[in-house]
């Protein structure tokens, strides 16, 4: 079941309208965000939360300090400060995985799962990812985003989905959708 506030329809019209814009769908399965809020919150208290990427059209590691740099910047109503570094991060089984180019149906389980390779989209026009809170190789909650493919690596396409992945997984602001099933987006 779809669910929209009606505020966030309004801003997800406006931004619907923009060139490059980035569009997101959260998966509220298997949790909530209220159950992802307390997880991240359990642990940022630690320290650092991890945050990876994989695939992206750039450097993985510049995505992920610039990504781990805009999701620290973004008010959620708590402090969170997010690493690119594994080494530094308090409790790095319990991460954010940014997915990039995932083909379409891949499960927010595959993601968590890193001994699985992840099949990957051929789109050369647009950004997709597939961005999930994991414990382990548990997903926690997911969101889909998609949008223009941008140009390079500090793109603000970029910087809008570590944003948007903080704002609709732990405030829940947007569109959520129980489950992607069928309604995953036609990347």
């Amino acid at each position: 079941m779809l669910r929209y506030a009606p505020a966030a329809l309004l801003a997800l019209t406006l931004l619907g309208g923009c060139a490059g814009a980035l569009q997101t769908m959260t998966n509220e399965y298997p949790q909530t965000v209220n159950t992802a809020r307390g997880n991240l919150q359990d642990a940022a208290a630690q320290g650092p939360v991890l945050l990876e990427v994989r695939d992206s059209p750039f450097s993985d590691d510049d995505v992920a300090r610039i990504l781990a740099d805009a999701a620290s910047a973004t008010s959620i109503g708590f402090q969170v400060r997010f690493t690119s570094d594994r080494a530094r991060a308090a409790k790095p089984e319990r991460r954010i995985v940014v997915q990039f180019s995932p083909a379409a149906g891949i499960s927010s389980a595959a993601v968590c799962d890193a001994s699985r390779p992840v099949p990957l989209s051929e789109s050369a026009t647009r950004l997709t990812a597939l961005v999930t809170f994991c414990d382990h190789a548990r997903p926690i909650l997911s969101m889909a985003a998609w949008g223009a493919r941008p140009d390079r690596a500090d793109a603000p396409v970029i910087r809008s989905l570590a944003e948007q992945a903080m704002l609709r997984m732990f405030i829940g602001s947007g569109a959520n959708h129980e489950g992607f099933g069928e309604f995953w987006p036609d990347f």
